[in-house]
């Protein structure tokens, strides 16, 4: 009878740790998660809406342009014949730009469709 006892003492015993474990673990995890997930909407809030802010390579005037960082008047003149782009990429590509200087201004960009 007391050995009885003994083993559901320790079948309780392994059942709560096991339950709290259980328990415990997802709810760290949730929680961690939780954060991140937050996180990533506070930094998807924290960039500008789509073109707000950003210089559009299809309408910019070449004054425009030319103040991107690392952009000769050479290169906005490419930029200009080259248009109209339906990425922005498309600089970088087409091998208007070189990938450095798209590097330096893909986050000041936006390429928007146009009715031409």
């Amino acid at each position: 009878m007391k050995r009885l006892c003994l083993q559901l003492l320790w079948g309780l015993v392994a059942l709560l740790l096991a339950s709290t474990t259980t328990f415990a673990a997802p709810d760290t995890d949730t929680s961690s998660s939780r954060q991140s997930r937050t996180a990533v909407k506070k930094k998807k809030s924290g960039k500008p809406a789509y073109g707000e802010g950003l210089m559009d390579i299809n309408t910019a005037e070449a004054e425009q342009l030319k103040n991107l960082p690392g952009l000769t008047d050479e290169d906005v003149k490419k930029i200009i014949a080259g248009r109209p782009y339906t990425r922005k990429n498309q600089l970088k590509q087409k091998k208007i730009i070189t990938p450095e200087q798209y590097e330096g201004i893909k986050k000041k960009i936006v390429a928007k469709k146009t009715t031409r």
